[in-house]
């Protein structure tokens, strides 16, 4: 039965690298290979990208202070820089210390290195999207 399988996978494989040879893929990658772009251009592209948005946030930022005034643009921006300032030195180090030592914690305690592998894939991102939405629900009550 094994041997059964084999071949039929075998024969899948060698019918999928035939009708890319030789099909419609085959003109499908001749083209997207002569439509990619160089690295360089792709490069240049992303920061010019990146910049169009910074400016854009930045002209975002100028509206709401000439709409908002003096005083209330003070207070955003400050509270801009509190959000900016927790995020960095307090979020973000527990978040990482907590991906790199949940994982080794349940390693140790039992001596299973799949466990701190199944628990590094599984609960890291689950604690994450809780930690999230809890931050979410804080700040919308």
């Amino acid at each position: 039965e094994l041997v059964l399988w084999y071949n039929t996978m075998v024969d899948k494989a060698i019918e999928r690298e035939r009708k890319r040879k030789t099909g419609w893929r085959k003109h499908w990658a001749r083209a997207k290979r002569a439509c990619t772009l160089p690295p360089r251009v792709r490069f240049v592209i992303g920061w010019l990208l990146m910049w169009g948005i910074f400016a854009a946030l930045s002209m975002i930022a100028v509206i709401y202070s000439v709409l908002f005034g003096h005083a209330t643009t003070k207070l955003m921006l400050f509270s801009w820089c509190f959000a900016c300032t927790q995020t960095f030195t307090v979020e973000e180090p527990f978040m990482i210390a907590m991906s790199i030592l949940l994982p080794w914690l349940s390693e140790q305690l039992t001596n299973n290195v799949l466990v701190g592998k199944i628990f590094a894939k599984v609960v890291s991102p689950v604690s994450s999207w809780c930690y999230t939405v809890a931050n979410w629900f804080s700040v919308n009550r």
